[in-house]
């Protein structure tokens, strides 16, 4: 019987290593109080990985313009060209913090001891994984060669790019009315510009399914998945469904609290 293992975060907690919600915001606190404005964010949350991926989803684009904007266009020394300022301020500030929450996210994984963990349970010779998880634990702690091992969303120690963000889409108002007639105003490329966050932390899922389309088209003859310390949440729900589609006949067991 062939096995896939398919490991969450769950896993790297239970053996004992500080890769939760809370102790991410322990790391980051200094940051994410600046972006409390902006974000549902809550310090003290110890809920699953994903709290953090939705709450990314809930950026509150508006406030954050409002807080760059201070263009008063009914004053006497307005100048169109005052907006266009709006844009590139906006712009610069909108890179900073998506710049900010990556930088700070890549060195607080980075920073994670592994050596502090110790094998807990014993995986069958020739098994698979695809983990979610940035860490090496799999390697490290239970000598798993990196040829059986999937880190689908980038691995830290050999630099990978680290993919995270929500699922969550945003309305769009369409460029013309029911009349025909535009809807942009001189603010609009701003506004644009202030949206920039929310698409920028938006987890690339079907780009990152394309991408490793060979892996699992390879896995017809995986018999079991097991799921150890994955939440099984909505962002990632497309990974599970393009691994059923890929072992329709494949029986599942999971193992999700930690």
């Amino acid at each position: 019987m062939t096995k896939l293992y398919v490991v969450g975060n769950g896993f790297d907690l239970w053996h004992g290593l500080p890769t939760g919600y809370d102790q991410f915001y322990a790391f980051a606190k200094e940051m994410l109080d600046e972006l409390e404005w902006f974000y549902s964010l809550n310090v003290n949350d110890t809920g699953p990985w994903c709290d953090f991926e939705n709450a990314l989803g809930c950026f509150e684009w508006s406030q954050f313009y409002e807080f760059h904007n201070h263009i008063d266009v009914t004053s006497d020394s307005f100048k169109p060209s005052l907006v266009y300022g709006l844009e590139d301020d906006i712009t610069e500030q909108a890179d900073h913090l998506v710049e900010g929450i990556r930088e700070t996210f890549r060195d607080w994984i980075a920073g994670i001891d592994i050596s502090v963990a110790n094998q807990k349970l014993e995986f069958p010779h020739g098994a698979n994984f695809i983990t979610f998880n940035y860490t090496s634990t799999l390697q490290t702690v239970y000598g798993i060669s990196d040829e059986r091992v999937l880190h689908i969303h980038g691995r830290a120690d050999v630099f990978d790019e680290l993919v995270f963000g929500h699922g969550e889409s945003m309305y769009e108002e369409p460029e013309l009315d029911e009349r025909g007639e535009s809807n942009r105003t001189m603010f609009s490329d701003a506004e644009g510009a202030a949206k920039y966050p929310f698409y920028a932390l938006q987890k690339p899922v079907k780009e990152v399914l394309e991408k490793n389309g060979y892996w699992f088209d390879s896995l017809a003859n995986i018999s079991e998945i097991v799921v150890i310390g994955h939440s099984l949440n909505k962002i990632d729900l497309p990974y599970f469904k393009r691994l059923a589609e890929s072992m329709p006949k494949a029986m599942w067991l999971a193992r999700i609290s930690h």
